[in-house]
């Protein structure tokens, strides 16, 4: 007798509001339309304030972990709409090439008439996508416009104002004005930066006397910790145009996770003055200066050298992660001294790290990758493959599988790890212990050195990842 078949329900939702097909609703039509078709339900994968035009399936925290690792526990996912589901074109191409390709599993709307095990249901779903991301697409630029508006006006935006400023009332809306308390922070710092003394020394001073850090002004402070100024933010606030009052916005830098503040000019192409300065133009000049000054003497940062096994190694006194730094002191001959060294991503003189330090090749990679080989040196690589019910009659390892089930098989490569690392770079290898779930607790050697940590299924985690 044939089994029925498994569905797992998919609901997502953006935002809850009036207007939206509320979570239970969802729930509740698409177990009905499996009740009438007798189809038996294994899950529910539920993932609320996602945007399906920003994340897709296989990203969402609920959804992600049934198309991962439990994709043999189910036949068809069965969704309220297909705008429930995807709202990108190529989202919905990605998915019907997965669900082919793992056992031709179906992809159902409980309330639209379409059945992608068919190629008429499949330029059906395609259209119903097509018009969700025009519609998803026309509703981004209707926001858009309206924050495009409100950028050029000489109105707050909205969210905590720049450190130095607050916000007042006037006509119905919000503008800026200068914050005489922050102010104050602000010109000091700016007064001590240009003096010469170093951004993480004045750090330290405002915490010992107390004074709010904008986490603390705001309150954004979700650390814990009272009054923590870190050097990266103070730095953030003193190199801002702000300051000077006029109107910036975030824009991203190319090549890298940050962004920084520019100018935001009108039509005519002149910047918009939002607020009285904090710092004269004289001023600000000089304090960018003096902080481009204290930056290394090569200027930017380079974008090839990487901290070796980076989100491998931690911090072993305070758990986070150790990080590539490299110091140059100028000599008398007008060369520098270089010097590397690995420590932790804390501050330094942070009470809630010991300040741990390494020497790159000789405290790091050399006693680690002894230790990787060690504990699994000698262990057959794998890779997972997805094994659909009509490949698996009579060739099922796992007792726990029959012929007439789906499941994953895990085929060797034909190498151990130490074969394959041998092959790689520091780069590549710090990529496959990441997908392993490895990382090492790094220890001085007189606190008892390193400490590795392997999940016991770091094969088949690492497996995942190989084609």
């Amino acid at each position: 007798m044939a089994r029925s078949p498994r569905a797992l329900i998919a609901v997502r939702l953006t935002v809850h509001t009036e207007s939206t097909t509320s979570p239970e609703r969802q729930l509740e039509e698409c177990e009905s339309f499996c009740e009438l078709r007798g189809w038996e339900i294994v899950g529910v994968a539920s993932d609320l304030s996602v945007s399906a035009t920003t994340v897709p399936p296989w990203k969402r925290p609920e959804l992600s972990r049934w198309l991962d690792d439990r994709a043999p526990e189910f036949d068809v996912i069965v969704f309220w709409r297909l705008d429930r589901f995807v709202r990108r074109v190529g989202d919905l191409h990605r998915m019907i090439e997965w669900a082919e390709s793992h056992g031709s599993k179906g992809l159902v709307s409980a309330t639209e008439p379409f059945d992608l095990t068919s190629s008429t249901g499949k330029e059906t779903a395609t259209m119903i996508a097509t018009f969700a991301q025009m519609e998803a697409r026309a509703a981004a630029e209707r926001v858009a416009s309206s924050r495009a508006h409100l950028l050029t006006s000489t109105r707050w935006g909205g969210g905590s104002p720049p450190f130095g400023y607050r916000t007042f009332a006037k006509d119905s809306a919000r503008y800026l004005e200068i914050n005489p308390e922050t102010a104050d922070i602000v010109r000091e710092a700016a007064r001590r930066v240009i003096g010469g003394e170093p951004v993480n020394a004045i750090c330290r001073d405002l915490e010992e006397r107390g004074v709010p850090s904008p986490a603390d002004t705001y309150q954004r402070n979700k650390s814990g910790k009272d009054f923590v100024w870190y050097p990266r933010t103070l730095k953030g606030i003193l190199t801002s145009p702000t300051l000077l009052g006029w109107k910036t916005r975030s824009e991203d830098v190319p090549g890298k996770k940050y962004k920084k503040r520019v100018l935001v000019h009108d039509r005519g192409g002149y910047p918009i003055r939002v607020a009285e300065a904090v710092l004269d133009q004289d001023v600000f000049d000089c304090l960018q200066d003096a902080l481009a000054d204290s930056a290394s003497p090569v200027g930017r940062r380079s974008t090839t050298p990487r901290t070796p096994l980076l989100n491998v190694i931690k911090c072993g006194g305070c758990g986070k992660n150790l990080q590539l730094h490299t110091s140059r002191k100028r000599r008398k001959d007008g060369t520098y001294r270089v010097t590397e060294k690995i420590r932790c991503l804390s501050r330094v003189g942070s009470p809630a790290c010991p300040g741990y330090v390494f020497l790159p090749d000789e405290e790091i990679l050399t006693p680690v990758l002894h230790m990787l080989v060690e504990a699994v040196g000698d262990v057959p690589v794998t890779r997972r493959v997805y094994v659909q019910r009509a490949d698996a009659k009579g060739e099922s390892t796992n007792p726990s599988h029959t012929a007439d089930e789906d499941h994953w098989r895990f085929v060797p490569l034909g190498t151990t790890f130490v074969e394959r690392w041998q092959s790689m770079g520091v780069t590549e290898l710090g990529e496959d212990l990441i997908h392993a779930g490895v990382t090492v607790r790094c220890h001085p050697r007189e606190l008892g050195g390193h400490v590795l940590e392997m999940p016991e299924d770091f094969r088949e985690r690492l497996a995942k990842f190989l084609r």
